[in-house]
């Protein structure tokens, strides 16, 4: 893995510092130290889920949705999870059909409590959308329309679970690796979305090897 986890730390410390005081926010910071104790695995993944979305938004020339807000919906999009017992939500092992009904029901735990907390529309839809796929594969709807935010969602969603590794798969996917598996299922994500995602993350190599170089460190 490279330093994503790390600039998404970066970006937390400073948009938490710039939005200090304020209500949503300081809520947002609140649930997100939850996560983090509950499961550090499901907080690092929702970190670059928020890293992930706050970048693409800034790629997209034409687009009604706010970047730093949308690294607070990928913050929270899975608090959901925080309902799931330990043997569920830190399983290694394949999940019986039993245990993958609650996981299907994070995605509406995870709503529900977020609104009950007055949080905004946008986040809401976050959350509920993570999931859902242009070809209706997806849920909790199995929704073929998907709204700019759900894209966006979408695509964060999947980026932070292949970057990362996970208690049930050690191997993580190169950027390059990640890119080429979105745009092989292209009916399910919108490939628009892909490209910008794609343009971010060569943007963000060529700064980084410019930073290795600036540091002494070329390897």
């Amino acid at each position: 893995m490279d330093d994503v986890l790390l600039d998404s730390q970066s970006l937390l410390l400073q948009l938490f510092n710039k939005y200090k005081g304020d209500q949503e926010w300081e809520k947002g910071r609140a649930l997100f130290v939850s996560m983090n104790c509950r499961d550090q695995a499901t907080a690092n993944h929702s970190l670059v889920v928020a890293f992930i979305a706050y970048n693409l938004t800034r790629h997209i020339r034409r687009t009604s949705c706010n970047p730093e807000r949308m690294f607070l919906a990928g913050l929270l999009h899975d608090i959901g999870k925080l309902s799931m017992p330990d043997g569920i939500l830190k399983s290694s092992h394949r999940l019986n059909i039993e245990e993958r009904s609650l996981v299907l029901e994070h995605v509406k735990v995870g709503h529900d409590t977020l609104k009950e907390l007055d949080f905004g529309s946008d986040i809401l839809h976050f959350c509920y959308s993570h999931h859902e796929r242009l070809d209706g594969s997806g849920y909790p709807q199995g929704t073929t329309n998907q709204s700019e935010i759900g894209c966006i969602a979408a695509i964060s969603d999947i980026y932070s679970a292949l970057k990362l590794p996970r208690s049930y798969r050690s191997n993580c996917l190169s950027d390059k690796e990640i890119i080429e598996f979105l745009l092989k299922n292209d009916d399910k994500l919108n490939r628009n979305y892909t490209y910008n995602l794609k343009s971010f993350l060569y943007n963000r190599s060529e700064i980084t090897k410019e930073r290795k170089v600036f540091t002494g460190n070329s390897k």
